[in-house]
């Protein structure tokens, strides 16, 4: 049994882009059910996790575009990338 606490850490570990592994280990979940779960789930454990990866991504996607916008070549290339994979899921 998953708790509300494990659900939390599970989501703050993931923003902060920790391995399966890692949280794993940190949150004392069995690795093969998290996995299991992330992979194929339709569970409270799988949204902790991909919202916590979303969440970490816009706060690095923000960063990016600060950059970007005070004139860093790498940064403006990372957002054209960005821009090209969302036009080709549309």
């Amino acid at each position: 049994m998953i708790t509300q606490t494990q659900l939390l850490q599970v989501r703050e570990y993931a923003s902060l882009f920790f391995t399966l592994e890692e949280i794993s280990i940190l949150t004392l979940i069995d690795l093969e059910t998290l996995r299991r779960e992330v992979s194929f789930g339709h569970s409270e454990l799988n949204n902790a996790y991909w919202l916590g990866k979303m969440e970490g991504q816009v706060t690095l996607r923000k960063q990016v575009k600060e950059w970007a916008e005070k004139g860093s070549p790498a940064a403006e290339q990372q957002l054209i990338e960005w821009l090209r994979q969302q036009n080709e899921s549309e």
